[in-house]
């Protein structure tokens, strides 16, 4: 029995059928005024096959695909941008403030992230640190992104300074710090022509931490965030740290304890899903709350707080916990994120 072709045309007209620009935007809007940002995220991705057969300009075609993604990232959706930035930003300065910290020294961000890896660090250094570094196991995903949106960053911090300032640093001397960068050379997409000027101060490294050359007491306030849920040697890496920090100085680290893909929202993973399978995702190392926890103080780390978030395993995920997490107390099978704060004695 023949087969009988698709008609490619006619199936360029079936994926033209019902987009409308108004449509689009009418919807697109209506969910980021909702604070449904995920559902944004889907209907533009669903709408790139119309959109790109439409009778539209090419040009108009660009601007959706420009300001669609921008309107998402500023309001705190994806891997870029002043939302992101400004959120952390203002977790890490409180853990700062409240627990204090010697004066000056030098800042870490711990596992930045390979997207946008200088922002805090940027910011800390505006607010007066001595030395500001990012490290982060991975380069730098899209250094053509990186900078268009350290861009945005510095040209907003410029304008409102007020919602960057902390540790009582002076709106001048934040400004000061700021302006050394090279906005041009980021407007054009140049990520290290952008940081060049302040390559002795502010810097990235990619590396595993423990290979990073920080030196030993010279680290006043490390952060970071999901971050040692993917350490597989804690306790080099815990160790590291410590030794790293100057005595007195403070560790802020939030650690995502949640079976990562669960956030694919598809219903096949729950939070707890890979407690039940004897090799669990390659890049997730499974330690539970409890085992955090052991790892710092092994290290000499003193904990100064603790906030976690706890759920209920489902049953049905419940009954199939492997022996090792079955035999640990209900907290720490429950617990899916923790906030630990520590200080170097």
């Amino acid at each position: 029995m023949q087969m009988t072709q698709p008609d490619p045309a006619k199936k360029i007209a079936k994926i033209k059928r019902g987009f409308t620009e108004t449509k689009f935007l009418a919807e697109f809007n209506a969910f980021i005024e909702a604070g449904e940002l995920e559902q944004a995220l889907t209907l533009l991705i669903e709408i790139l096959p119309r959109l790109s057969h439409s009778g539209m300009n090419r040009k108009e075609k660009l601007k959706h695909l420009s300001f669609a993604g921008r309107r998402l990232q500023h309001n705190g959706l994806g891997k870029y941008g002043v939302a992101k930035l400004q959120s952390k930003a203002k977790i890490a300065a409180t853990t700062l403030e409240k627990f204090g910290s010697p004066k000056g020294g030098t800042f870490l961000d711990f596992g930045c992230g390979a997207h946008e890896p200088l922002a805090m660090a940027t910011c800390f250094y505006a607010n007066g640190f001595d030395r500001c570094l990012a490290n982060d196991f991975l380069p730098i995903r899209a250094p053509e992104y990186a900078a268009l949106s350290m861009y945005d960053i510095v040209t907003y911090m410029q304008n409102f300074p007020e919602e960057f300032l902390a540790f009582g640093q002076d709106v001048t001397s934040f400004r000061e710090r700021i302006s050394e960068m090279d906005l041009r050379a980021f407007y054009s997409g140049d990520f290290e022509g952008g940081m060049a000027p302040l390559k002795d101060v502010v810097e990235f490294k990619s590396c595993d931490i423990v290979h990073s050359g920080i030196e030993r007491n010279s680290v006043s306030y490390s952060i970071s965030f999901a971050v040692f849920e993917h350490v597989m040697d804690m306790r080099s890496v815990c160790q590291f740290l410590f030794d790293a920090t100057a005595p007195g100085g403070l560790n802020r680290h939030y650690i995502d304890l949640a079976d990562h893909r669960a956030y694919r929202h598809d219903g096949v993973y729950n939070k707890f899903t890979f407690l039940t399978e004897p090799e669990g995702p390659s890049n997730v190392n499974r330690l539970r709350m409890s085992e955090q926890i052991a790892a710092f103080e092994a290290a000499g780390f003193e904990i100064l707080d603790l906030t976690t978030q706890r759920e209920a395993i489902p049953e049905d995920t419940r009954e199939k916990l492997l022996p090792k997490w079955q035999a640990m107390s209900v907290e720490d099978q429950e617990t899916f994120g923790m906030t630990i704060t520590l200080r170097k004695p």
